[in-house]
């Protein structure tokens, strides 16, 4: 008994590999049952049934591997899949030959999701509610942005796919990356830290947040209120393209564009410079043919015009417009002489008859004109009594005389 006490205590005595494994073998069988609560990953069943896949710490994401015979799947009458949360119960089993440790399954089953699913579109409905989500508040994306902000896994499908297909679309595009943690309990922290940051570092005039699917408790994170508050208060634009179809988390519903994957929101947030320059090439050719038009059409207005007579021999015109004028001016004269000649012959004519009517033709002719002293006119002899002092006026002047 002491000896074997001794046994690996001190270099002299050392365990082989086998009483090492015999006895983290026995201490595992002591510590019978236990219940754990966890996230399956790969989970497929191999020959008769059986399934070796791990359960994920839905926090930490640390795993340990499961070993479910297939009765023990047939007795839990559900299919399972990766990215399933379940509670299983089970002994744990340290395998010698190959020393490796495992939780034997003896029950397994789903737990958790439905719970979880209803927290969720509560959540969501709690989001509309406020509108946080509603369209009218979406910001557009700049056309060419100078520079993109990406916010996503250090070194993941994800981001390559969109810096690929950023670069492809446009190779002068610049992208600043802030790499988070894209699930479990640091998912949404250093997210809404990296938001922030890139949200007040003027240069970014548009955001993505991506990260390659994954099952449904992968994507809780993105359904974290504080993350989903986060970017709807951004000022700058934000891309998700977290790309699950089926599970859509709510930063979809209130990032100012969705993308289905992160493919997509890299085609979204640039455009493609092929297509770009073959747009420009053929507006230049539709204002090559406009403007062509056009000054054909000028070109055979000028034509038109140059063929009219007035511009074709414009001297001829000239000249017959000069004697037009020549011969209205003469026109013009002859009758103004004839006028004249007639206006001339109706004066003299009118001066002749004045004259006759004129008192002083009488007069002429020797007739006079007898006032009284008070300069009345006398027309009878009657009108004069003897010795009353008269004028006359004859034709060169006024004479005094005396009624007899």
């Amino acid at each position: 008994m002491n000896e074997q006490i001794a046994i690996g205590k001190d270099p002299d005595h050392p365990f082989t590999v086998q009483q090492l494994s015999e006895r983290v073998a026995n201490a595992v069988k002591g510590w019978g049952n236990a219940w754990v609560e966890g996230e399956i990953i790969k989970f497929q069943a191999k020959a008769g049934g059986h399934a070796y896949p791990q359960l994920r710490d839905l926090a930490t994401g640390s795993t340990i591997s499961l070993v479910i015979f297939n009765g023990v799947l047939v007795s839990a009458g559900e299919e399972f899949k990766d990215g399933d949360r379940v509670l299983v119960s089970g002994n744990m089993d340290y395998y010698v030959a190959r020393g490796t440790l495992s939780l034997k399954v003896s029950s397994i089953k789903k737990v958790g999701l439905g719970v979880l699913m209803a927290e969720i579109e509560a959540r969501r409905a709690k989001i509309y509610a406020e509108g946080l989500a509603d369209p009218s508040k979406k910001k557009k994306l700049p056309f060419l942005p100078g520079v993109i902000g990406l916010i996503t896994a250090e070194n993941s499908d994800a981001e390559k796919d969109v810096r690929q297909n950023i670069l492809l679309r446009w190779p002068e595009a610049v992208i600043k990356m802030a790499n988070v943690s894209v699930q479990g309990a640091e998912c949404a922290p250093s997210v809404i830290a990296a938001l922030k940051k890139m949200d007040a570092d003027p240069e970014v005039e548009v955001i993505i947040i991506t990260r390659g699917g994954g099952g449904f408790l992968d994507l809780v994170g993105f359904s974290d209120e504080a993350l989903v508050r986060a970017v709807a208060a951004c000022e700058t634009p934000v891309i998700s393209a977290i790309g699950h179809e089926n599970d859509r988390p709510i930063i979809d519903d209130v990032a100012d564009l969705r993308a289905s994957t992160p493919t997509d929101a890299a085609k979204r947030v640039v455009p493609d410079v092929v297509d770009e320059r073959r747009k420009i090439s053929e507006s230049l050719e539709r204002m090559k043919s406009i403007i062509g038009s056009y000054l054909g059409h000028q070109v055979t207005l000028i034509q038109q015009i140059r063929q009219h007579p007035l511009l074709k021999d414009p001297h001829a015109y000239l000249i017959q417009r000069s004697d037009d004028l020549t011969r209205a001016l003469g026109e013009l004269r002859d009758d103004l002489d004839y006028k004249l000649d007639r206006q001339s012959t109706d004066l003299a004519n009118k001066k002749s008859l004045l004259r006759s009517l004129s008192p002083q033709s009488t007069l002429d002719r020797g007739y006079a004109v007898v006032r009284d002293s008070e300069g009345k006119v006398l027309t009878d002899p009657k009108m004069a009594k003897s010795g009353t002092l008269l004028k006359l006026r004859v034709a060169k002047g006024d004479l005094d005389a005396t009624a007899n």
